[in-house]
C-alpha cells in the first residue's frame, strides 16, 4: 500500500460496460491521457491535490480517453469536449483500501477536489452505494 495516498478502488459505469481501477504508484509517473493533463495544468490551486493525476478515478478517464483515440483513427488526441457523449449516464463509484481489520476498508471513498473536477467536466455522475 502507497505511503504517499489512502489507497482506493473505483469502478466507471460508461456504456453499459464496467472499468475498475486502483490508484496508481504514486511514486512513478502516471500515463495520463493528454486531455487530462491539460485539465489539472489548468485547474486552479484550491483544486488541485498534492497526488492529483495518481487516483483510481483518473486512470479510469484516462484509460476511457485512450480507448476512444484508438477508435477514432484521427491520430490526434481526443478532447474532453468531444468525450462528453461517451461519458452520457455514466456512473463511478469508489471505496477505501485499508488494512486488514481496518474499519474503514471498503467505505465509500469521496472523489478529490482534483478528480471530482475532472469528473464534473465530463458529466460522470459519482454514487456511494
Amino acid at each position: 500500500m502507497s505511503e504517499h495516498v489512502p489507497m482506493t478502488a473505483a469502478s466507471l459505469l460508461v456504456n453499459g460496460a464496467i472499468f475498475s481501477q486502483t490508484d496508481l504508484d504514486a511514486d512513478a509517473d502516471p500515463d495520463l491521457h493528454p486531455a487530462v493533463v491539460e485539465f489539472f495544468r489548468r485547474l486552479p490551486p484550491a483544486q488541485r491535490e498534492p497526488f492529483m493525476g495518481h487516483c483510481a478515478e483518473t486512470a479510469l478517464i484516462s484509460d476511457q480517453l485512450w480507448g476512444l483515440d484508438q477508435r477514432s483513427g484521427s491520430g490526434r488526441p481526443t478532447t474532453l469536449d468531444e468525450a462528453m457523449g461517451h461519458f452520457a449516464g455514466s456512473a463511478l463509484v469508489a471505496r477505501k483500501i485499508r488494512p486488514e481489520g481496518d474499519p474503514e476498508h471498503g467505505r465509500p471513498a469521496e472523489p478529490c477536489r482534483s478528480c471530482a473536477a475532472l469528473l464534473a467536466r465530463l458529466g460522470v455522475a459519482t454514487v456511494d452505494r
